[in-house]
Parts: structure tokens; C-alpha cells; sequence
């Protein structure tokens, strides 16, 4: 292929969800009738194997000459365009996961397994994620690992029962607050709560407990012995954010995996100093990347190649620059 990698949008994978609503529309996306989806996947390039409800794991190139192929397509083709130094998954994928999470029900109170029990666990895969709020109703809480005073034992022999619900930690976010989410924490998104999720390219979550009988849910797996092997009291690394109180530009997190940061603005974007390709996500306003313009809730990649792009916010905008971790 001789086109030049320039920046791109992506079609999301809409994920239906027990605990999902209709508010993506707001955002930009086109839900089926009568479905509610919980999760749209703005940048995924997993394996068939690693989500199996899912139809096809991987967003598709929705603008420019490549359009119709997926990030690992890309990669094959067009590696050092797209990467630059960074490397792809094992599998030679895209090494990010960016989604759009709406909860209109309480999520599982869950866990990611973390690097200790992905070692010694073949099937599972490291999952580590941080949550940018966009949208808090009155009274929204996320729970947010536990309270001070509860031992590992005590925690482990409540889990599968309401019982682990007041043993966590529990927060009423607002809209632009950041919550980094860490393997090992346990957490839970609350009702009417709409964040970004930011992610390790991972689908492995261990359920404690789902709400059924509040919900009157059909039952789902519960993943107990697996959860508590994989529950970590308290990670040195759950941080939060409250919100930005003026214009500008701050780094929200940087760890191995990723590094986000929030830009409030309604003029030019300066990209980071940094190797590697950028999602740009619009959380309000519009942003103008080269050709593309992206309403709220729009989502672009810019290839490690294309850093020269000119992104400007063309009104008033809070937009994240996503970067993958060298």
C-alpha cells in the first residue's frame, strides 16, 4: 500500500450489557432498537478467542483510504507508520483498549486479575483501566476498593453474597473527575454513570457479585475462586482526580501500559512531546484533526507518523490525548 497513514477515525463495537442504557446516542452512536448497549468500543483489536459474544472484537478504519481494515490489519501493513517505537500485543494487535462505558444499573462488583496470578494463569490476560467521568446523575456512586478496617480473610469470605457490598469503598464522582482502576482493586461502576474507560487490551473480569436480585437480572457466571486469588487490599497505584477547575492541560496517569492527559480548551492542541500514535477522544465540543472534525463523544487515532497533524478545538472542548506506554 503506497497512501500515507494520516489520522483516522474508527467504527465503534457496540457491546450489549445487562446493566446498559441508551444514553451513547447522545454521544454519537448508533444503538439497535431496543438493545441496551452498555459499552462502545472506540479503539479494539482483540481476538476472536479472548471475547467470544462478540461478533468481531476489533473497531474497522471509518475515514481515509483504509478504510474497512482493522488496527491489526494496519499493523501488518503499516507498522512503523502507525506504531512508531511502540510495540504491538503478542499477537500483533493494537496494544490499547478505549471504550465508552453507560450504566444505567449497577455493574459487577468484579476484579482484574493482576500480573502475580497472569503469571501462573495462562488463560488470563492482564487488565488495568482508568475511568475519566463524563456524565454523573445526582447521587451516582462507583465503589472503589474497600473500606479501612476490612482484612483479606474477612473480604474473601464474603465475596459471592450482598455481604461484600459494605466492605467497599464507595465515592459519588462528578463529571471530570479521574479514577485510576488498577489490577487487583476491586470496583464497581454505579447507576447513572457514563465514563471513558481506558484499558490494557484485555476482557478478563473475575464477577464477586451482580446485583441479580436488586436488578432482577437473569444470574450470570460468578468467578469467586479466581476473584479472591486475585484481590489485592490496597494497590499503591489507586489514584482519583477530582475535576479541573480552569482551562489548560494536565496528565491524568502515565504507567507502563498508558498515559492520558485532559485538555480543556477551545483553541489549537498542542500533542505531547512523545513517541508513539495518540487516541483523541472528545468528551464536549468539537475538535477539527487535519480534515476530520469529531463531535462529542468522537474518537481518532493519530499515527505515530502523523504527529505534525494540526488539532485545534473549534468550540469550548475537554478532549483526552491517549498515548501507549514505550
Amino acid at each position: 500500500m503506497s497512501q500515507t497513514l494520516r489520522p483516522f477515525t474508527t467504527s465503534p463495537v457496540l457491546s450489549p450489557r445487562p446493566w446498559g442504557g441508551r444514553r451513547l446516542v447522545e454521544y454519537g452512536k448508533e444503538l439497535p432498537d431496543d438493545t441496551s448497549i452498555g459499552e462502545s468500543w472506540e479503539v479494539a483489536d482483540l481476538p476472536d478467542d479472548v471475547v467470544p459474544y462478540l461478533d468481531d472484537p476489533r473497531s474497522r478504519v471509518a475515514s481515509g483510504p483504509f478504510v474497512g481494515l482493522s488496527l491489526g490489519d494496519l499493523i501488518a501493513s503499516q507498522r512503523a507508520e502507525l506504531l512508531g517505537p511502540v510495540e504491538p500485543t503478542a499477537e500483533g494487535r493494537f496494544p490499547l483498549l478505549v471504550k465508552l462505558l453507560d450504566a444505567s444499573e449497577h455493574l459487577s462488583v468484579q476484579v482484574h486479575p493482576h500480573q502475580g496470578y497472569v503469571a501462573t494463569h495462562s488463560e488470563a490476560r492482564l487488565k488495568t483501566e482508568s475511568w475519566y467521568v463524563i456524565e454523573a446523575d445526582p447521587g451516582a456512586v462507583m465503589f472503589y476498593g474497600f473500606s479501612d478496617g476490612w482484612g483479606e480473610r474477612e473480604v474473601k469470605a464474603r465475596i459471592g453474597t450482598p455481604d461484600i457490598v459494605p466492605t467497599l469503598r464507595t465515592f459519588q464522582p462528578e463529571s471530570g473527575s479521574f479514577y485510576n482502576v488498577p489490577a487487583g482493586l476491586v470496583h464497581s461502576l454505579g447507576a447513572g454513570l457514563l465514563v471513558a474507560e481506558i484499558q490494557t487490551p484485555s476482557d478478563t473480569t473475575y464477577r464477586l457479585y451482580d446485583w441479580s436480585m436488586e436488578y432482577g437480572r437473569e444470574p450470570r457466571e460468578m468467578h469467586l475462586q479466581q476473584g479472591a486469588a486475585s484481590i489485592l487490599l490496597d494497590p499503591a497505584d489507586a489514584t482519583s482526580l477530582p475535576p479541573a477547575q480552569e482551562r489548560g492541560v494536565r496528565e491524568l496517569i502515565s504507567n507502563p501500559h498508558y498515559w492520558i492527559r485532559e485538555h480543556r480548551t477551545h483553541e489549537a492542541i498542542r500533542l505531547a512531546d512523545r513517541p508513539g500514535p495518540r487516541v483523541m477522544m472528545v468528551i464536549r465540543g468539537s475538535v477539527a484533526i487535519d480534515q476530520l472534525v469529531l463531535g462529542r463523544g468522537g474518537t481518532a487515532i493519530v499515527p505515530a507518523g502523523a504527529l505534525d497533524s494540526t488539532v485545534a478545538a473549534t468550540s469550548p472542548s475537554t478532549v483526552l490525548e491517549i498515548g501507549i506506554g514505550t
